[in-house]
């Protein structure tokens, strides 16, 4: 609005001059006024992308001024010690270093190059910082940074077919020296997140560049404050380089041995760890593959092993660090295996599954490391996907037993995942039905306690995730099942639980209950099955959804749920309007017949008969947007406020 307002009264010129003005003449270490003209810059941005290019030729010179100026504020102190600061918490945190308003201050500067980049070009954003580097041979290293950190910002911008910075830049970046004391970490730091953010120019260059660039990275991993951000490079570069790099694997492979050794479970160990296994996925050699797997896992299963030889509570974290590390490898790995082929991990499973079961049985009262083993289960189900089967009853069986002693959500969470791999299997749909009457009796035995849904949201969550899932994959078997009933009828009173993930998927269960009564389910295999499955969900529709619009209601009008959870309650109705529109206005009719107009002695007139009969119409004839549904319904609560 102000943007508007100051645009139409003195221009695109005077508007851009004055907000460069502000910026510039920033007079003290406090970064709150600099930020305070972002929002005007942005909103600017948006109207000169509505505008010709002549409206951007003309402010693109006090773009280019601002980036300038941000270049200059972005500047470190020459005191500073160790890496730059960091704005994301984890990275803080794994580099030894705290938030500050300068590293905040940056990122914001990041945000708003990246978000109006269009304007200055980022190849002419490049150069220019670029030019500053190159303009005098006795910067000193906070004044060398800086323009690298911008150029940082816009490097995922160039066009890969730039050749003549791009190389200059890469080379003397991996020409700096790596031992300690001779150039400020900072520099090094910030020179290898550009690095890093040249990916895709890397990956369509010279295969020459790729393998200094490779190298100049493995060889920082000795530099504990630099080894988070090499280890993060070599991942991102990985990724855009796997066949590139074949032929550097056992380099890669060597340094990922090293770092899991020395800094196991570190965030550059894991990366590495998924480097390694993102190329290895790319091998044609079932031999290489083997030879390679082997020698990742082997280091892992010899580790638990050792750990696991004593029993004691001191364990956990090195427990957790190898879990994470399993976890890593198996997220990267995604053979191409065809159905018919061997999954070139089974072996390895099978002598990872002993330890596993272990793991599991002796120490899954602790709440964290339960779900650190149901991650690292999960992903081997998902990169081995149909392959996996095999360890199906096993898994099963003991995530069951897991859940029966020490009910963690988390195992609710890892069946659902196993229910998306395998409930389509008819071979295994009588044993999931079977596993979910006994997870849901075991569930429901905690839910049903006073105020069990409040007391266990994640509980909440996890179980209708989960319920979801079965509908999805086997929902003739699930909706013949005896368990469904319950399931349904323990939403209405719980309606107004204020957990947004909890409640968001007790809605989206029931979503995906009335979108089974469609006669067009593209979900749905067996066709064969589609018309019994209509009428047994339809069935159910007809049985709970007028007391579920009810207790909805109620929900919204007088328990006054956040906005949040109006909204997916705007989102099921709106399904039943669309799947059920012949019905919806009778059941909107009776729910209606149940919301109090009175205040509970009967005396006082809240809401008037008139005004119920406007939100009836209003909802049954408005559109099937849930936007506008939630319009009403947030209208018709102010009613009773």
């Amino acid at each position: 609005m102000i943007a508007s307002i100051v645009l139409r009264s003195i221009g695109f010129d005077e508007t851009s001059a004055l907000l460069v003005s502000i910026v510039s003449h920033r007079r003290n270490k406090s970064y709150s006024v600099v930020q305070s003209t972002f929002y005007t810059w942005y909103r600017l941005a948006d109207l000169i992308q509505t505008n010709n290019e002549f409206i951007i030729e003309k402010v693109k010179p006090y773009m280019e001024k601002l980036v300038d100026v941000l270049c200059t504020q972005c500047k470190l102190d020459s005191d500073h010690l160790g890496i730059p600061p960091e704005t994301d918490e984890k990275n803080s945190k794994n580099n030894g270093t705290s938030n500050s308003d300068l590293g905040e201050f940056r990122y914001r500067v990041q945000c708003l190059i990246e978000d109006t980049i269009y304007i200055t070009g980022a190849l002419n954003c490049f150069q220019r910082m670029f030019d500053k580097l190159q303009s005098s041979s006795s910067l000193s290293w906070e004044e060398s940074e800086a323009p690298l950190y911008i150029m940082s910002c816009v490097a995922s911008y160039l066009p890969p077919d730039e050749d003549k910075i791009v190389p200059n830049v890469i080379q003397a970046i991996i020409s700096t020296p790596i031992q300690p004391g001779i150039v400020h970490t900072a520099l090094k730091y910030t020179g290898v997140r550009l690095i890093s953010q040249l990916e895709n120019w890397i990956a369509n260059n010279d295969q020459q560049i790729l393998k200094s660039v490779i190298q100049y990275l493995l060889s920082l991993l000795v530099d504990k404050e630099l080894r988070h951000i090499s280890g993060d490079a070599i991942l991102i570069i990985s990724q855009q380089c796997r066949k590139q790099l074949l032929n550097d694997l056992d380099q890669i492979i060597q340094a990922t041995l090293w770092l899991d050794l020395n800094d196991s479970g570190s965030d550059a160990a894991q990366c590495l760890l998924k480097a390694s296994s993102k190329i290895i996925s790319r091998l044609i050699s079932i031999d290489d593959i083997h030879r390679y797997l082997k020698l990742l896992f082997d280091q892992q299963i010899q580790s638990l092993t050792q750990i696991l030889s004593t029993q004691s509570d001191t364990n956990y974290s090195s427990i957790t660090k190898r879990l994470d590390c399993l976890t890593a490898i198996f997220r990267s790995l995604d053979f191409k295996t065809t159905h018919e082929e061997t999954h070139p991990c089974i072996t390895i499973v099978q002598q990872l599954m002993p330890l596993l079961n272990l793991i599991i049985v002796r120490y899954r009262s602790s709440g964290k490391l339960s779900e650190c083993w149901s991650r690292t289960i999960r992903f081997i189900i998902r990169s081995m996907r149909s392959h996996a089967k095999i360890f199906f009853q096993p898994i099963v069986e003991l995530i069951i037993s897991s859940y029966d002693d020490v009910p963690h959500s988390c195992f609710l969470y890892l069946i659902s995942i196993i229910i998306d791999e395998y409930g389509n299997d008819q071979d295994l749909k009588p044993s999931i039905i079977v596993m979910s009457e006994h997870l849901t009796t075991k569930t429901f035995s905690i839910l049903n306690k006073p105020d069990g849904f409040k007391q266990n949201p994640d509980l909440v969550d996890d179980f209708y995730r989960l319920s979801s899932r079965l509908l999805q994959r086997c929902p003739l078997e699930y909706l013949k099942s005896g368990v469904i009933q319950p399931i349904i009828e323990q939403i209405i009173p719980n309606s107004h639980l204020e957990h947004r993930d909890a409640s968001s998927s007790m809605i989206a269960f029931l979503q995906t209950l009335v979108k089974l009564t469609s006669h067009k389910n593209k979900e749905i295999k067996n066709k064969s099955e589609l018309s019994e499955i209509r009428s047994l969900s339809m069935s159910l529709c007809e049985t709970y959804i007028p007391n579920l619009l009810t207790a909805f209601i109620r929900a919204i009008v007088i328990s006054r749920v956040p906005s949040s959870i109006r909204s997916s309650i705007s989102e099921f109705v709106s399904e039943v309007k669309t799947y059920m529109s012949d019905k919806f206005p009778q059941w909107l009719q009776k729910s209606l017949t149940e919301i109090p107009r009175t205040s509970k002695n009967g005396l006082v007139e809240i809401v008037t008969l008139k005004q119920h009969e406007q939100f009836y119409k209003a909802l049954c004839e408005s559109d099937t947007q849930p936007s506008t549904i939630d319009y009403e319904f947030e209208t018709f609560a102010k009613l009773y406020r």
